[in-house]
Order: C-alpha cells, then sequence, then structure tokens
C-alpha cells in the first residue's frame, strides 16, 4: 500500500488559486498516482488540510460553509 505524499499534496495545495476542498485534493492526488483505496487518500487529505490550517498554512473558507465541503484557501508565505 502507498502511503500518503504530504510532498505531492503540498505541490498541489500551494499552485491551488481560489479554494479548494480536501475531497478536491484527493481526487488531483488520485489523478497523479495509482491509488487503491480512494476512501483512505480522501481521510488522508482531511487530516493534512486541517493539519496545514492549525500551522496557519491555509485558512478555512467561512463563506462556504453552506456547502457540505469543506473549502480551503492557501496563504501565500
Amino acid at each position: 500500500m502507498k502511503t500518503f505524499d504530504t510532498h505531492l499534496a503540498m505541490k498541489i495545495v500551494s499552485q491551488s488559486t481560489g479554494g479548494f476542498s480536501y475531497d478536491t485534493l484527493a481526487r488531483a492526488m488520485i489523478s497523479n498516482e495509482k491509488i487503491h483505496d480512494p476512501q483512505l487518500i480522501l481521510e488522508s487529505c482531511r487530516v493534512f488540510c486541517l493539519d496545514l490550517e492549525v500551522r496557519g498554512i491555509v485558512k478555512r473558507c467561512h463563506k462556504c460553509s453552506s456547502s457540505q465541503d469543506e473549502y480551503f484557501q492557501y496563504i501565500a508565505h
């Protein structure tokens, strides 16, 4: 089983424009790699985005809170 690629995930996040959901991040990672367990990568992306939020690398888009997905926005440093 392939482990979660934080380098690839951070590359995708840092190149994003506008808001993104962890679901979108998971789909981008699945399309870039051969993933056999999409549910596991989805949960890993969720945890990754929440960790980035705590560290101040992304912020949650509260104006998108009416959606079922959680949206984040990359904060360029």
